[in-house]
């Protein structure tokens, strides 16, 4: 069991234990967040236990928290932009764009549709593929 205290303005919490026997330690093992000072927000952050516990909360299942803390990455990373010095390039958007397709894939294993966003719509009139043209 790993237990750390962050740094900042207040001491923030953050627990991992391996054995992933909490909710709380299968979304950090599967957001790769278990590293104290490498976790996947910018900068290396951190998710608190507080802001996981929030999103169990939020969401209603771990599996649906583990959805929206990539989507919360995602927007996260959105905000930095591309940049390229030399030959070295730092593609942000690229890091925002996987952790999207993550949040994807999370919602569509759980069963859910993401927070925002459109839905699938089955065409019910003449140009349907499910019904006859001439039954409308």
């Amino acid at each position: 069991m790993t237990d750390w205290t962050g740094t900042g303005t207040a001491a923030t919490t953050v627990t991992y234990d391996d054995a992933l026997s909490t909710n709380r330690d299968k979304i950090r093992f599967y957001l790769g967040d278990t590293v104290s000072g490498s976790g996947p927000k910018p900068a290396s952050g951190n998710f608190t236990d507080d802001e996981i516990a929030g999103l169990v909360t939020a969401e209603g299942s771990w599996q649906k928290a583990v959805a929206g803390g990539f989507e919360i990455l995602a927007g996260l990373w959105s905000q930095y932009v591309d940049t390229q010095v030399g030959p070295r390039r730092q593609a942000y958007s690229q890091t925002a764009a996987g952790y999207e397709k993550m949040a994807k894939t999370w919602r569509r294993r759980s069963g859910s549709q993401g927070r925002a966003g459109s839905r699938a719509v089955t065409r019910v009139d003449g140009y349907s593929d499910d019904i006859a043209a001439d039954s409308v």
